[in-house]
């Protein structure tokens, strides 16, 4: 490794030579259904486009107020300016510079600098097996639930189980599931009995039109079904397969990792009918222009870094 590429791992918190600095967790303990619904609400984020593009991420990683959020790449692949929406409702801009595409996949991670103290997902990279209940987390863009016109959004946590594997990976989506998921879920986090991330949900299979008019839907009911909701089977990117291609990405990021087994379920996931009001953002629209800026130190240090990276970029 070059003396640049040591100077920024210097000044990023990490070391020069993992790609990856893995601590590990004891053995995975059992939680129930709602427990791990606590756990998915602290670490899922909201990603929206200035076009309109609108996706979901999980916060893997934090470095001193810099955190870093896993999501899946056709959610911001669009050259547009990204805001993302943490679990608290606050807002923060993204800096297109600083979104790092993995190779080969459709996988992508986002930065953003806060002075707030937010939860970190625990990632569990061992195979994960058929018939393994696993819950899926994320924001549904506007219209594929509650109230549009208003301009509030539910976040979504549904329960499923793996219902096998493709033999061969499709941009990195390999695990099949149950779990019936929205549009916007994408880039949302896929996680275990233990409440750890196990894979990155972007992909799912649609509702048929015509079986729905055949069925006595309306044609414009029948086309909004079929564009927001995903009732068939769903796949993921294992998280396994990050962790490979973090390192070919030169991603530096610390982060919690459990490779023990998955635990059985405590006690399944009972949805209710009422709404959890940490789950609801009752006017979108004045959230996204709600914007939180970091000043200060944090500023400066990222200044710094900067520097350092545009340094390395100059030819010598």
């Amino acid at each position: 490794m070059n003396t640049n590429r040591q100077l920024v791992a210097f000044l990023l918190g990490a070391i020069a030579t993992p790609a990856l600095i893995a601590s590990y967790a004891p053995n995975a303990s059992a939680l129930t259904g709602r427990q791990i619904n606590d756990v998915a609400r602290d670490v899922t984020a909201l990603i929206h486009g200035e076009n309109g593009s609108h996706g979901s991420g999980t916060i893997i990683s934090k470095s001193n107020q810099s955190y870093y959020v896993l999501t899946a790449h056709h959610v911001v692949k669009t050259n547009t300016a990204y805001k993302l929406v943490a679990p608290d409702r606050n807002t923060y801009k993204l800096d297109p510079q600083k979104i790092v595409v993995l190779p080969g996949v459709d996988l992508a991670v986002v930065e953003f600098t806060s002075d707030k103290n937010y939860a970190v997902a625990k990632i569990a990279p061992a195979n994960t097996s058929q018939g393994q209940e696993v819950f899926v987390s994320g924001w549904p863009s506007l219209g594929a639930v509650g109230n549009a016109s208003g301009g509030e959004l539910i976040r979504q946590f549904t329960d499923g189980r793996i219902s096998g594997y493709l033999p061969r990976d499709y941009r990195g989506y390999k695990m099949i599931y149950t779990n019936i998921t929205r549009s916007g879920m994408s880039g949302g986090g896929v996680f275990d009995a233990g409440g750890r991330l196990v894979g990155v949900h972007g992909l799912g299979e649609r509702e048929d039109v015509q079986n729905l008019i055949a069925g006595g839907v309306a044609e414009q009911a029948a086309n909004t079904i079929a564009s927001t909701v995903k009732p068939g089977f769903n796949y993921a990117i294992p998280i396994g397969t990050f962790l490979s291609k973090a390192a070919t990405a030169n991603l530096y990021l610390s982060l919690q990792v459990d490779r023990a087994v998955a635990p059985e379920l405590g006690e399944p996931y009972v949805a209710t009918a009422k709404v959890d009001e940490r789950d609801r953002i009752s006017d979108f629209r004045r959230t996204l222009n709600t914007v939180n800026e970091v000043t200060g130190t944090v500023r400066d240090t990222q200044r710094t870094i900067n520097d350092v990276r545009n340094i390395i970029r100059s030819p010598f």
